[in-house]
């Protein structure tokens, strides 16, 4: 096992639900979404990741794009629109299933925007799609598509927590002025909807200043009570390719480096990564963020009196 975590998700209606979200494209939410519930699951967790991106690139982060269930996001279509009940989630890793999303999901905005000119309440579809499989889940992570205002409202009322990746270009900067106003929306159906964090991605591993100035310019955007996390993830170009070209996720590129001492023993015994190659230390980060993440959802359910267990080590 690779994490130390702060106990199990408490078993209240999706409120093991995480929304990844930003209003623009390219700000790792697809990479930060799976590797977080790749290492999830190798930690013990049962988790569920729910694609509602038309693009559906998650099925290539997990290897699993030509897997005979991969139905490009049909079956979560009619689960919104229709009512009836999820197919049965691909099995992608031991403890993890993947809700796959594909060019189906196009079509979803398009029924839902009709039904609101109707008068009809759509802000709950989601939710009761995905209530049977969350409720049976310790972790459902719901990766959203940039640009449809819509879907990420369908997400963020269905999530109990937001997570927000972001790069610290402009326009980055300006997306957050988007997710900000999307949080607002959903908090009018879901008043239980909280930021867990953002996290800085892309960032160079020497560059103090600019994630400094990020910061501050996060801490104008959506305000000072807003939590970063601690960990950021660095640039690593050619790890998230290979990541898509083999289908393996960042922790297990980096297990798979030829020679390399187990990038999990360095971190386990608190020194340096030092194996060659980018996967290894961006695994590292990604391993960090993971338990920033489980740790602070469980601190909130324990501050809210959820009963969250005490503190698990989930590594010997």
């Amino acid at each position: 096992m690779y994490i130390m975590h702060a106990g199990m998700i408490s078993a209240m209606a999706l409120q093991r639900a995480v929304a990844i979200g930003n209003g623009k494209g390219g700000c790792g939410k697809s990479s930060t979404a799976a590797a977080v519930a790749g290492l999830s699951a190798a930690a013990d967790y049962e988790v569920v990741l729910v694609d509602l991106d038309p693009q559906g690139d998650l099925a290539d982060e997990l290897g699993v794009r030509d897997h005979p269930d991969n139905d490009g996001g049909d079956g979560l279509l009619r689960a919104v629109t229709a009512g009836v009940p999820l197919p049965k989630p691909i099995q992608a890793r031991p403890n993890l299933y993947l809700v796959p999303g594909g060019p189906a999901l196009y079509d979803l905005s398009g029924v839902l925007l009709s039904r609101q000119s109707r008068g009809q309440s759509v802000s709950d579809a989601l939710t009761n799609a995905l209530q049977p499989i969350a409720d049976n889940a310790e972790l459902c992570i719901i990766d959203t598509p940039p640009g449809d205002v819509l879907l990420q409202n369908l997400a963020l009322t269905a999530a109990r927590w937001l997570i927000i990746p972001t790069t610290v270009d402009t326009s980055s900067i300006r997306a957050l002025h988007n997710i900000a106003d999307r949080v607002g929306e959903a908090r009018r159906d879901n008043g239980d909807l909280e930021v867990l964090g953002v996290v800085l991605w892309n960032i160079p591993v020497a560059a103090k200043r600019i994630r400094r100035e990020a910061r501050a310019t996060i801490d104008q955007v959506l305000g000072k009570g807003t939590t970063m996390f601690t960990t950021t993830i660095r640039s690593a170009p050619a790890a998230a390719y290979e990541v898509r070209v083999q289908g393996k996720l960042v922790h297990e590129l980096a297990e798979a480096v030829e020679g390399a001492e187990p990038f999990w023993k360095a971190l386990r015994e608190g020194r340096e990564v030092r194996t060659p190659g980018t996967a290894p230390a961006l695994a590292a980060e990604y391993i960090q963020l993971t338990d920033e993440i489980l740790t602070r959802m469980a601190a909130a359910e324990a501050d809210a009196g959820a009963g969250a267990p005490p503190m698990e080590a989930m590594v010997p």
